[in-house]
């Protein structure tokens, strides 16, 4: 973890997701991974006082930048999804838990719903030249969804769409069960909903015959999407009820194996809301 300013390449627009900022931030690209997250202030001020989760979107260690999508919610978010080429950006990170993908694994099923895209996209260019990937996302209409042509050309990308405005009609635990007899490890991102969707497949899978599909469920790995105080596990703020007890999302998170999260328990709550 380090605290590097970074400075801001170009500011994209995309559709309802939010702006994409592309920053360049070469420590902080040199040791982030698919998963982490960089912690960003909002402001040259003390108000807003917190700083704003982000989860990387890209990590090009090359030329030492970053992606990261920005949803312009609250004056600390708007700020920062207005910052243009050239303006500085205090960023600290990278923080919290990775995704691991086994070696063994050739067919690995993503799975991400708004934002949730972002650790997705950083598995997807990561992967795709060592197995098979298929990404599915969900949103409340195609403005909602991820381009295909951000995407590496050998990902194979199935999009579902609440209002049928593209792809599959529905969410994406619609699509899930024929992906799963094909996919040997599952990751997801998204919101808190989603996620517990994906709990109850994994419960019933458990409690029920062993079937093609089975073991990708009990072995998910998922990044929880909360908002953060310290984002250095001080303030336990962010914390959320697993099967080992309370964890902090930004320390034991948020990457969090499926079969640990307590869905049952509630959403958590929320701190550095506008």
């Amino acid at each position: 973890m380090i605290l590097e300013e970074g400075r801001v390449v170009a500011n994209t627009a995309i559709g309802e997701l939010g702006a994409l900022l592309q920053v360049h931030a070469p420590g902080v690209a040199g040791r982030a991974a698919a998963g982490q997250f960089v912690h960003v202030r909002p402001g040259r001020g003390w108000d807003p006082l917190l700083r704003r989760p982000y989860s990387f979107n890209r990590i090009d260690r090359r030329a030492g930048d970053i992606e990261v999508i920005v949803k312009p919610l609250g004056t600390g978010g708007e700020w920062i999804a207005e910052r243009g080429p050239g303006d500085a950006l205090d960023l600290l990170g990278p923080l919290g838990s990775a995704f691991v993908v086994r070696r063994d694994t050739r067919n690995l099923l993503l799975v991400a719903g708004g934002t949730g895209i972002a650790p997705m996209r950083v598995l997807a260019e990561r992967e795709a030249a060592r197995r098979n990937v298929t990404l599915v996302m969900g949103g409340r209409s195609v403005a909602h969804l991820w381009p295909s042509e951000r995407l590496p050309a050998s990902v194979e990308y199935v999009t579902t769409t609440e209002d049928g405005s593209f792809g599959v009609r529905g969410r994406v635990t619609d699509v899930l069960p024929r992906l799963l007899v094909w996919a040997d490890q599952l990751m997801a991102c998204g919101p808190w909903p989603m996620l517990a969707a994906l709990g109850r497949m994994r419960d019933d899978a458990a409690r029920g015959p062993t079937v093609p599909g089975r073991a990708p469920l009990l072995e998910a790995q998922v990044a929880v999407e909360q908002h953060m105080g310290c984002a250095m596990g001080v303030c336990r703020a962010c914390v959320i009820v697993t099967a080992q007890g309370n964890a902090r999302v930004c320390r034991e998170g948020p990457v969090f194996a499926l079969a640990d999260v307590r869905f049952e328990a509630g959403e958590p709550a929320t701190v550095g809301l506008p």
